[in-house]
């Protein structure tokens, strides 16, 4: 079966952060290329700004044409695009200077997508990784399954710092510390070790206290198993597949942090969505069930290799 694959926007988002330093030393001098770095920095400006959509992604020719020279001309523009698009496809060619870098690094190489114009719909261009789509067949096909990130933070304001946060050893003792103090200040209170003087200010300490219990094992359980839930009251709206992750940042200092992410992923049974949840069949560890064949259809969940096999 043929199954559509969506952009893993973590992976793009690594991409685009070298295609940028990348650009930054390797100035464009054509227009084709400087057409590529635009497609570049708007994309990952919207993932940034967490797009809601896929179909942000895309830029018709009038919209790249109209950024970059100011003008608003579509005939002109389509002229325009058609001319520089030789040089603008080389940029992100298999074997071009950038995707080659990307390669050294371990990360996923760009490529432009087209999508040629039908039905009074303009043709499109945009920047992604990975394929496009994935054909399943036979039974060794179906023991896999792929997770993609389709967002990546939409935290509500106060949350936003523990949404992307770096772990350093200080910052991790500064906040357990600040976490357990509120806990046992708040045991004291409800045993009546302590008393504020008004029932309000008991309340407010008690209702805090809860909050900081609920961080605190968040905390705890993602520092154990690099990857726990994503608590609702720290979202700005309710969705399946919402994580935390604990994720390589590449510094000496500071080598982890802390990453909000929403994952998808389909079925390779059946086609369906999977829902990424802890299961106490396989000794709480986190596992994508199939929608409609929860018991049938279940795949292990690995976040940072982004694969999952068949376990029944």
């Amino acid at each position: 079966m043929e199954v559509v694959e969506k952009q893993d926007v973590e992976d793009l988002e690594k991409s685009l952060d070298v295609a940028i330093q990348f650009l930054s030393v390797h100035l464009p001098n054509i227009v084709g290329e400087e057409i590529g770095a635009f497609l570049i920095e708007q994309t990952h400006l919207l993932i940034r700004q967490n797009a809601a959509d896929e179909s942000h992604f895309y830029f018709t020719a009038a919209e790249i044409y109209k950024s970059m020279t100011g003008q608003e001309d579509s005939e002109k523009a389509r002229r325009w695009m058609k001319g520089h698009e030789e040089k603008l496809t080389k940029l992100f060619a298999q074997t071009s200077s950038l995707n080659a870098l990307l390669t050294e690094k371990n990360l996923s190489p760009l490529r432009l997508d087209r999508v040629n114009s039908k039905g009074g719909i303009p043709t499109k261009w945009r920047i992604r990784t990975g394929s496009v789509k994935s054909t399943g067949t036979g039974n060794s096909n179906a023991l896999k399954v792929r997770y993609v990130v389709t967002h990546i933070d939409d935290a509500l304001p106060w949350a936003k710092p523990f949404s992307n946060l770096i772990l350093t050893p200080r910052k991790l003792i500064l906040v357990a510390i600040g976490l357990l103090a509120s806990i046992v200040l708040t045991l004291y209170t409800l045993i009546g070790l302590v008393e504020w003087g008004s029932k309000t200010i008991n309340t407010c300490v008690v209702i805090f206290g809860i909050v900081a219990g609920i961080i605190f094992m968040t905390l705890h359980e993602l520092l154990n198993k690099g990857i726990t839930t994503y608590p609702a009251f720290w979202s700005k709206k309710l969705a399946k597949n919402k994580l935390l992750t604990i994720n390589a940042t590449g510094q000496s200092k500071a080598p982890i942090c802390m990453k909000a992410v929403t994952i998808e992923a389909k079925c390779s049974v059946c086609g369906e969505d999977l829902l990424i949840e802890k299961s106490r069949e396989f000794h709480n560890r986190f596992v994508g069930k199939c929608r409609v064949a929860p018991s049938e259809h279940v795949f292990a969940f690995d976040h940072i290799t982004k694969e999952g096999k068949f376990l029944r």
